[in-house]
């Protein structure tokens, strides 16, 4: 049987996916608001996204593990950040910059407070947060290509500013040349899985109360 979430609960796992969404708005229509790797962190953000997409696959199957203890179920997540964490670090590094780990670090702590909100052995949660993880590998993909396909508006990321986004002005691919695209695709994501992840919740919580009455 379902069991809902408080309403603390809820709000600290929609917190991250609202924050994020609000970045993407915000650099969408100032791109320079936060700085000039502004457009860089957002366009990291993504793909450091393509990579934490699968892995919230493996968190909520940790997660929701009803035979094992809270401290292996821990570990568990904790082993596969640690994975995770030390290929992003060896990005990082390549690169010379330490902040995509930040990134990446935020990035986490949305997908753990997501999988991590509901108490193991709830199979409707468990059923909900493996839907909610299908959806978002479609909509990452759906998102990537409509994005790259249609006609997406500048807003404020206008050609005058783009030289001081820090990016490869030569570059033909696609995300450097057309930025407005990629920062357009993360407002999307992540206010859709926002939306979802709410209505998802909010169900659970309709649902438990109209079986208590």
């Amino acid at each position: 049987m379902s069991r809902p979430v408080s309403g603390t609960a809820l709000l600290f796992a929609l917190l991250p996916d609202a924050l994020t969404t609000a970045f993407f708005l915000l650099v969408w229509s100032h791109p320079l608001l936060f700085g000039p790797l502004s457009v860089k962190t957002a366009m990291l953000t993504m793909l450091l996204e393509f990579f934490l997409v699968h892995a919230t696959g493996f968190f909520t199957v940790f997660a929701n593990d009803a035979h094992a203890t809270r401290w292996k179920r821990i570990s568990a997540m904790l082993g596969l950040s640690t994975f995770y964490v030390l290929m992003i670090g060896t990005f990082a590094w390549s690169f010379g910059e330490w902040w995509p780990l930040l990134a990446f670090g935020w990035l986490l702590a949305g997908k753990v407070a997501w999988v991590w909100m509901n108490p193991a052995g709830d199979d409707d949660a468990m059923t909900r947060q493996m839907a909610a993880w299908a959806g978002s590998v479609l909509l990452f993909l759906g998102g990537a290509i409509g994005t790259s396909v249609m006609d997406v508006p500048r807003w404020g990321m206008t050609e005058a500013l783009q030289p001081g986004f820090g990016l490869d002005m030569a570059s033909e691919g696609l995300w450097e040349s057309q930025p407005h695209r990629v920062v357009a695709f993360g407002a999307l994501y992540f206010g859709t899985m926002l939306a979802v992840k709410a209505l998802l919740a909010l169900w659970d919580r309709w649902r438990a109360a109209r079986g208590a009455a």
